[in-house]
């Protein structure tokens, strides 16, 4: 449990954050959100023990410690230290923290997931992989904690997760797949589809109601589930506007004014945030409804809210 009660904190005279009381339950996920300069940063390093210069109380209950871990750039030149002299230095920083736990390293080789070329993105993979490794010896050299070493995502599952020094992967995409990872990543079913219907039909031509607004479509154009008809292309681009999509339907299709059409997205994770509910369907039953709680929050997700 974590408590707070009259915080304040300020930088000079500006007053950057005031939280008059907050009750974190054990296994609680609470999200934390504002514009720029609403002091999120500042109260989580208040929570994690960096930050000690502030009024009021924060406080963990007894004994309690957050399990954290060192990132370092393995090529992505996103984000995480970027030597190994930068990463000792922060994770000695962090064993001095009372409320922080070191658990070991993450090195996410994110520049190397869409790599079309399946033998240059394990070459690339193993590189990335051996900067991580070798970062993970230089700690324990320190006696520095290594109980995780963290990397990979969907693009690079196999490859990094061969890797016998590495504990975890980071991989989620499989879970949902799309167009994209589909033809990158072959092995995995296509599980997310967005329902639409179709509204006009004229010859082999159809219009649906799902446009940008409704299917991701970065990287590759969503497909029909089943192929019975493919994204139009037309006045130079494929024809996918913000509420419609123009099909050209398989000769002998009879779908028509009305039906219902299965779409695939382009890239799952740019559809999934259009959505405040899944509609969980087996057998072509809808067996469940669940919540997307990471848009709202647990107490506004779901039907009817």
């Amino acid at each position: 449990m974590y408590q707070i009660e009259g915080l304040e904190h300020s930088f000079g005279d500006r007053l950057a954050l005031r939280c008059p009381g907050l009750t974190v339950e054990p296994g609680r996920i609470v999200g934390v959100r504002g514009p720029n300069g609403a002091g999120k940063s500042t109260l989580l390093r208040v929570m994690a023990g960096v930050d000690r210069d502030f009024g009021g109380e924060a406080f963990p209950a007894a004994g309690t410690r957050i399990g954290v871990l060192v990132e370092y750039d393995v090529g992505l030149h996103r984000s995480g230290t970027r030597t190994h002299a930068q990463a000792i230095e922060l994770a000695r920083h962090i064993t001095r923290q009372p409320g922080l736990a070191l658990r070991g390293l993450l090195g996410y080789e994110g520049h190397c997931m869409l790599e079309p070329n399946r033998e240059l993105r394990i070459e690339k993979a193993r590189a990335a992989n051996d900067a991580l490794i070798a970062l993970v010896d230089a700690f324990e050299r320190e006696r520095l904690e290594t109980e995780i070493v963290a990397a990979g995502g969907l693009g690079t599952w196999d490859i990094t997760g061969a890797n016998p020094r590495i504990t975890e992967i980071h991989a989620g995409s499989y879970i949902f797949m799309d167009a994209f990872h589909r033809n990158l990543v072959p092995g995995f079913e296509v599980a997310l589809t967005v329902l639409g219907t179709i509204i006009s039909r004229a010859g082999e031509g159809a219009v649906i109601d799902v446009g940008r607004k409704a299917i991701g479509i970065d990287r590759t154009l969503p497909e029909v589930v089943g192929g019975a008809a493919t994204v139009r292309y037309e006045h130079g681009e494929h024809f996918i506007h913000e509420e419609h999509t123009a099909l050209v339907l398989d000769g002998s299709s009879s779908l028509d004014v009305g039906d219902r059409v299965e779409l695939m997205s382009g890239y799952a994770p740019t559809t999934v945030n259009f959505y405040d509910i899944y509609y969980v369907v087996e057998d072509g039953r809808i067996v469940d409804v669940w919540p997307i709680e990471a848009r709202y929050g647990r107490a506004t997700a779901g039907p009817g809210a």
